[in-house]
């Protein structure tokens, strides 16, 4: 689009914290020069008051309610942000309860700034990222101009498994923020940082950095490809006294003597025990305890071509067995079964007093069927 110019019916007053043209005018009218191809005006009203009006040149009115398809309007409590595509030239104006001090800003199209994307990234690689919302060469203050929004990034796969392109939902994979919190370093200097994760499978992918408040729209793009994790974990079998180790296997993309983790493991009595090393292998506390054992960490290495990369390990479960025991030999072994031979008799003896009284019985009977037979 082409660059913005405003002829204004009188004199601009002093630029606000992102330098944008900021007024108080008479009568709040401006006037919007021919060769403007699009302008967002931003609107301070005073608090919990209706939307503006905005009159055009020749007299009709938008409405936050009432208004064509091409004209994109969001309002909230305090502000209205409307977004004029290819507006008629000539005078227009803004009525309602507008803020005095802050008045009425108009920007033209500004851009999202983003550093670009290494050109070799890993499977479950964790990336620092900052953006920045750009009017030319100036930073203007996000928290202002998408209040209450947030930028998000997103991998969405150019090729699925049958070959179409696009066909697959995006994946968010993280959001930026300008708020000193997380990766951020300063709260409202107008660089919004993220910590991106690449949890998704190798690929082809379109990165994208997007933010939309149904007014402002904007995207950063950059086609990549996200190699495979270049780091197995694999847990040692403990031994008697319960020791075990991580044993880490690097491919070829890693320079082995670099890498570092840091983690938790979490023990089945629900202990967690903070975890670190150096090296290919790492030493753990002892598994005394059978049962379940959770790991969840981060590595550290520098790649082959020297670039200092973070990698996310995703969540491990392992299940430690209790000591298998032998069976008892010798004499200890035969120690119980002594135990029972007194049960043992008895139970015999009674078993055969009986018989024997079932054995009396029955002679008994038989003898009185042949007599009577006699």
């Amino acid at each position: 689009m082409r660059g913005l110019y405003f002829v204004l019916l009188s004199v601009m007053a002093g630029a606000g914290s992102a330098n944008e043209q900021n007024a108080r005018w008479l009568s709040n009218t401006f006037r919007i020069d021919p060769s403007i191809s699009a302008v967002t005006l931003f609107i301070e009203r005073e608090q919990e008051s209706a939307p503006v009006v905005l009159i055009r040149p020749d007299g009709s009115k938008y409405y936050y309610q009432r208004h064509p398809d091409h004209i994109n309007w969001a309002s909230t409590s305090q502000r209205d942000v409307i977004t004029l595509w290819q507006p008629e030239p000539g005078p227009w104006q803004a009525t309602g309860k507008i803020n005095e001090q802050r008045g009425i800003s108009l920007v033209s199209v500004f851009r999202l700034q983003l550093e670009p994307l290494p050109p070799r990234i890993y499977q479950r690689e964790v990336l620092k990222l900052d953006a920045e919302l750009k009017y030319a060469e100036t930073t203007l203050d996000a928290a202002y101009y998408l209040d209450g929004l947030s930028l998000q990034a997103q991998l969405v796969s150019l090729l699925d498994n049958d070959g179409d392109r696009f066909a697959r939902a995006p994946r968010v994979i993280g959001f930026f923020a300008d708020d000193g919190t997380g990766l951020d370093a300063y709260p409202g200097d107008g660089k919004m940082t993220a910590e991106l994760v690449f949890d998704t499978q190798p690929g082809q992918y379109l990165f994208q950095a997007q933010t939309t408040n149904q007014v402002l729209a904007r995207t950063y793009e950059q086609e990549l490809l996200v190699y495979p994790m270049p780091l197995n974990l694999r847990f040692s079998t403990p031994d008697a006294a319960g020791r075990w180790r991580l044993n880490l296997e690097a491919d070829g993309e890693l320079q082995p003597d670099t890498l570092v983790v840091s983690g938790e493991l979490s023990n089945p009595l629900g202990q967690t025990l903070p975890i670190s090393g150096q090296g290919r292998v790492i030493e753990l506390p002892d598994a005394r305890q059978p049962g379940n054992y959770r790991w969840q960490g981060r590595a550290f290495a520098t790649t082959r071509d020297g670039r200092e990369i973070q990698l996310d390990l995703a969540e491990q479960v392992v299940r430690v067995l209790p000591p298998a025991t032998a069976p008892a030999t010798g004499p200890a072994a035969l120690a119980p079964a002594r135990l029972l031979w007194p049960y043992l008799l008895g139970a015999g003896a009674l078993l055969l007093l009986l018989s024997g009284g079932v054995l009396w019985l029955w002679r008994r009977k038989a003898a009185r069927k042949r007599e009577e037979g006699l």
